[in-house]
């Protein structure tokens, strides 16, 4: 696989937009650093929002390769002085080069990995986000060594599991839609490569990058991993591979349901900007076939209903919890 090359002005104007966003900090933001230097091979991106990324932080320096890597922590507007001050112990701990970004204000999940990647300063950027722990102490290697195997791999996706994840009664939904939607083997992900990308566990090369940016119009939680991931897609090849991280951070049902019902504005948005690649979904074919139901808002609050009932089947929540998605998808397709 070969990446598709850059033109040269877009490579010049991204790369002076990156020299003076490294030389520069922008009004209000501040930078911790742990003062030391070497050569990296990887810049671990991690974006944070009121999250201490704990289980994270303390994970990767343990892990084999890590002295290959440097660490980028940006916390996006979380205004939290025990935050502060636990992100700084983990960069001060970190084994190589490390920093904690702060940002002014909150600006949104796009905006925070646009930032780490006007930071990053090497060819390849790793991003997680900080409620993921890696499942093993390989992982890092194994991005290295998919590296050096294929010199024109532009991305490379880990992918998801639960395997350090400990679901409670509140979290057990999220953990089961997690599951049969999220963490899935490199094969399957591979038979769509830019709709599985999951930007949580992704490793790019700073080249589509530059070419391809994150999406601010997506505001909130929601379908901007997606929207990046066909879009890099149309033009360089994805590699999935199995390097999953755990996904720690599972809602409760109230939480995961505000979210879904959050998430219609970028929903549309994605639907907008792919058309065809959104429309072979199965999400989207149902959302279109309940909008034209009468009465649908009735039948989103039944679905809703079910989805939260702790005391039904599991699968017959999850079912409900699907289909409420789609409804008030399909509400406004």
């Amino acid at each position: 696989m070969t990446a598709a090359p850059l033109p040269d002005h877009a490579k010049t104007n991204r790369s002076e937009h990156r020299a003076q966003a490294v030389g520069q900090t922008p009004v209000g933001e501040d930078v911790i650093s742990n003062g030391k230097t070497g050569d990296a091979k990887i810049s671990i991106c991690i974006p944070t929002w009121r999250d201490s990324a704990d289980a994270l932080l303390c994970s990767l320096p343990r892990m084999k390769g890590a002295e290959a890597c440097t660490l980028l922590i940006f916390d996006d507007g979380s205004h939290d002085p025990a935050l502060l001050r636990q992100l700084t112990r983990q960069v001060m701990r970190f084994p190589g080069p490390a920093r904690l970004i702060c940002a002014p204000k909150n600006c949104g999940r796009s905006h925070a990995r646009n930032r780490l990647f006007d930071l990053a300063e090497t060819e390849w950027v790793l991003f997680l986000d900080a409620d993921m722990r890696p499942d093993d102490e390989d992982f890092l290697n194994r991005y290295l060594d998919a590296i050096d195997a294929d010199p024109g791999t532009a991305i490379i996706a880990g992918g998801f599991s639960l395997r350090h994840a400990h679901p409670t009664d509140e979290t057990r939904l999220h953990a089961a839609q997690s599951a049969a939607s999220e963490c899935l083997p490199a094969s399957r992900r591979a038979e769509a490569p830019g709709r599985y990308v999951f930007t949580s566990n992704i490793l790019v090369h700073r080249d589509i990058l530059e070419a391809v940016s994150f999406d601010s119009g997506f505001q909130g939680w929601g379908w901007e991993d997606v929207d990046w991931g066909l879009r890099a897609a149309a033009d360089y090849p994805i590699l999935h591979i199995d390097n999953p991280a755990t996904h720690l951070g599972l809602d409760p049902d109230a939480k995961l349901l505000e979210k879904y019902a959050g998430s219609v504005d970028n929903f549309l948005r994605l639907v907008a900007r792919h058309p065809d690649e959104m429309a072979q979904t199965k999400l989207y074919k149902t959302a279109r076939r309940l909008g034209a139901l009468p009465g649908l808002t009735g039948f989103s609050r039944l679905f809703r209903a079910v989805a939260a009932n702790t005391s039904l089947p599991l699968k017959l929540r999850l079912l409900s919890l699907k289909m409420y998605r789609a409804a008030i998808y399909g509400a406004r397709l």
